[in-house]
């Protein structure tokens, strides 16, 4: 009777470090303080964006890819896949930005949050 329960208490408890190890982290954002009405405009908004933080000499200006130089940065972004519309949120120029990423003390959480409202509207080269 011991063996019966003791192998059903393994079978268990196996089956729950299974199935424990089978979860998925989850990455929660704050919510963004950027309404989502307004419209962004790459030249007027991202742009500067890059140039006053990103596009700085032995950075992002030529020598260190995505080069997020004005006349740049939008090819560069868009050709090298760092810009994802269908999952805005997966966007790998949002993720460095973002708190917690690489490049997270470089710029603000707003232009972070400006960075991801753009991308959801589309990315364009307004």
């Amino acid at each position: 009777m011991q063996k019966k329960i003791f192998g059903g208490l393994c079978v268990f408890l196996i089956g729950m470090l299974i199935f424990a190890s089978c979860a998925k982290d989850t990455v929660v954002y704050p919510q963004s303080n950027i309404s989502p009405t307004l419209k962004i405009s790459f030249k007027d908004t991202i742009q500067p964006i890059f140039t006053a933080s990103c596009a700085i000499p032995s950075c992002h200006s030529g020598t260190v890819a995505p080069n997020l130089l004005s006349g740049q940065a939008y090819s560069s972004l868009t050709s090298g896949h760092y810009i994802n519309t269908g999952s805005p949120s997966q966007s790998e120029i949002y993720l460095v930005m973002a708190p917690g990423g690489l490049m997270a003390s470089h710029c603000t959480t707003d232009q972070a949050d400006l960075i991801l409202a753009w991308i959801k509207q589309g990315a364009l080269n307004n």
